[in-house]
């Protein structure tokens, strides 16, 4: 089994511990620290075809920190422990958009480089920005009408179809270095 094969095996199962929740009482047991385990992990073993992927590891770590403070937060205390922090979340929030977006295009030129397209991963990434940008703003949940909820709906929506679409281009893109 090929570093590449290996790599991109972590970084998709990474998405999946990103992107899922399956909580049992407060503990969330696909916690998102582990995807970004398996990322920083993948960086390692692709970093010597992908040289602008390990400029993400000091990001990857913040990221994973922050994740990981959070779940043992939840774990103690039954909250959240970033999100108390305004300015660090939003912090936190953009660099987790341009770690995936920056992500997502290293692996879209990693299958170019094989030959492949990377079109799927590239317009699944501007999918990603856009649904994220627009879930991360504050929303009157108090105000809202019914074009208000037909908008939140359609938004939950395509964050779930820009997940579920940059796990098949992973998945693919991992079983063409098979």
């Amino acid at each position: 089994m090929s570093n590449t094969y290996r790599g991109l095996t972590r970084i998709a199962w990474g998405y999946v511990f990103l992107h899922f929740n399956f909580n049992l009482g407060n503990l969330n047991v696909l916690p998102n620290w582990v995807g970004y385990l398996l990322f920083f992990s993948a960086i390692e073993l692709l970093g010597d075809q992908l040289r602008d992927l390990t400029l993400l590891k000091p990001f990857c770590i913040l990221l994973g920190a922050g994740e990981l403070a959070d779940w043992l937060a939840v774990l103690a205390t039954g909250q959240t422990l970033v999100e108390q922090f305004f300015l660090l979340n939003m912090l936190l929030l953009c660099i987790g958009i341009y770690f995936n977006f920056q992500m997502l295009t290293d692996l879209a030129m990693l299958a170019e480089s094989a030959g492949k397209s990377g079109y799927g991963l590239r317009l699944c990434r501007n999918g990603e920005v856009v649904a994220v940008t627009l879930a991360a703003l504050p929303v009157p949940w108090s105000d809202l009408d019914v074009v208000g909820l037909v908008a939140v709906v359609m938004l939950v929506v395509l964050v779930v179809i820009v997940t579920l679409c940059i796990l098949v281009q992973l998945f693919q893109l991992r079983n063409q270095f098979s």
